[in-house]
């Protein structure tokens, strides 16, 4: 590719970002009940026209929070790449904001888990229990089950300070915070039996043998009738979007697992009922969940 093209190139993936930036920026108006700058409003209303019509129209409050949520995240985690680039493929990211976007996305998946739940009475139930967050970062996941299911008790755990650091002041703040518990500690060292309905392990970003030994311990963890719930990334047929997607796994530091593999090292731990559940394919940083019964019989 010679330069002009390059730049022509450029110029057309820059315009794409500033459409997004816009669309983002209005969505976070929105969400934080603030108007548009005096001044600005006309301008800012017809490029959201332009770019996006009808943007705004029709969200829920929810709907507003989950959109600026994926907007900030991707935001983030490209200029975490674009300033670090030569970072090791491991998970040392120290941004706050990089952290706190990651985490506020994250708040989908125990929506996502409720709704898979809603004609499955063994898992609405287990939903009313113990919940594990394996992973739990800043607490985000934790926090969003908590919210929505008052009876919920929650154990976060992470090894990560600066997510745990985040972590517990978002719980500090949260009315729910008598319900949740943040630890510092990895899954491997984990060594409870039977005490817990749910737990929530989050494979993308973990290396392989640290997803084996997790499964071994939450195989014991899990109380009879309980669920576990595995979060992993699958290969989409679209080339760009599967080239993205493996990059921000490898930088993770996680392993490549398919749907058959990890069903079967799920199985293999003498979970049942494995049922998957593909995330919304619109956004591709939305990972597969992949649901499993443990027996009311544990050998």
């Amino acid at each position: 590719m010679d330069f002009p093209t390059l730049m022509t190139e450029l110029g057309r993936l820059g315009i794409e970002v500033q459409r997004f930036a816009v669309t983002g920026a209005a969505l976070q108006l929105r969400a934080n009940g603030e108007p548009f700058a005096r001044g600005v409003e006309a301008s800012f209303r017809d490029a959201i026209t332009a770019v996006l019509p009808g943007a705004l129209d029709g969200l829920k409050p929810d709907d507003v929070r989950v959109a600026v949520n994926y907007v900030i995240f991707q935001m983030e985690e490209a200029r975490e790449l674009l300033r670090d680039p030569a970072r090791p493929p491991t998970w040392r990211i120290n941004d706050p904001d990089v952290l706190q976007s990651m985490g506020d996305l994250s708040r989908m998946l125990p929506r996502r888990m409720l709704a898979f739940a809603a004609n499955r009475p063994a898992l609405a139930k287990a939903m009313t229990g113990r919940f594990l967050d394996v992973g739990t970062g800043v607490g985000a996941i934790a926090l969003e089950a908590a919210a929505r299911c008052p009876t919920l008790t929650v154990v976060g755990l992470d090894i990560w300070d600066p997510a745990l650091e985040l972590a517990r002041a978002n719980v500090a703040a949260s009315p729910d915070a008598a319900r949740i518990e943040i630890r510092k500690q990895s899954i491997t060292d984990l060594n409870e039996a039977a005490a817990y309905t749910v737990a929530f392990l989050a494979a993308p970003f973990m290396d392989q043998r640290v997803v084996e030994a997790a499964l071994d311990r939450l195989a014991a963890a899990i109380a009879p009738d309980g669920y576990l719930v595995v979060s992993i990334y699958i290969p989409t047929a679209d080339k760009v979007v599967g080239a993205l997607t493996e990059l921000r796994r490898v930088r993770s530091g996680g392993h490549s697992w398919s749907t058959d593999d990890m069903s079967a090292a799920i199985s293999a731990r003498g979970f049942v009922d494995i049922e998957l559940q593909p995330g919304p394919p619109a956004l591709s940083i939305s990972p597969t969940l992949i649901f499993a019964r443990r027996p009311t019989a544990i050998s």
